[in-house]
C-alpha cells in the first residue's frame, strides 16, 4: 500500500498498534463517571458540552494519560519491529538485524539499549507532563508525604 521505504508505512504502523489502547482508555474514562456527580450537574442544568468541560473530560484525563504511557512503550516497539520488514538501511531496527545476523551482539546490544533509552524518555516526558496537567489525581500523589 504505502511501499517498503516510505515512512508513512511505518507511521501506519504505529499508529494501528497505539490506536486501540487509547481509544479503549479514553472511552472508558469518558464513560466512567460519578453518578452522582452527573446527577449533580443534571439538575444544574448544564449542557451535554458543560458536562464534558467540566465532568467527563477531567474523569478521562488520567486514563488518557495511562494509554499514553502504554502508547509510549508500543510505540517504540512498533517502530523498531516495522523497520525489521524492509525500509531505510539507516533504521535502528534493520542496524539490530544486521549485526545480530553477522554474530556482532555487542553492537546489537548497543542497539537495543538505545532503543530502551528512547523508550524511557517518551515515558519520562509523558510522566512530567501528567504531574503538571493533573496534580489533584492520586496517582501523581502517592510519592508524596503529607
Amino acid at each position: 500500500w504505502f511501499g517498503v521505504d516510505n515512512p508513512l508505512s511505518k507511521m501506519v504502523i504505529v499508529a494501528v498498534i497505539v490506536f486501540f489502547p487509547m481509544m479503549i482508555n479514553t472511552v472508558r474514562g469518558l464513560t466512567l463517571v460519578d453518578s452522582d456527580a452527573l446527577e449533580l450537574m443534571r439538575s444544574y442544568a448544564a449542557s451535554e458540552f458543560q458536562i464534558l468541560l467540566q465532568l467527563r473530560l477531567p474523569n478521562a484525563l488520567p486514563y488518557m494519560f495511562n494509554a499514553f504511557k502504554v502508547a509510549a512503550a508500543l510505540s517504540m516497539i512498533g517502530a523498531v519491529v516495522s523497520e525489521y520488514f524492509g525500509g531505510n538501511r539507516a533504521a535502528l531496527g534493520v542496524y539490530i538485524t544486521q549485526e545480530a545476523a553477522q554474530f556482532r551482539f555487542y553492537n546489537a546490544w548497543a542497539g537495543i539499549i538505545i532503543a530502551c533509552f528512547v523508550g524511557i524518555t517518551f515515558y519520562l516526558v509523558i510522566l512530567m507532563v501528567e504531574r503538571v496537567s493533573i496534580p489533584w489525581h492520586s496517582s501523581v500523589r502517592v510519592g508524596e508525604r503529607p
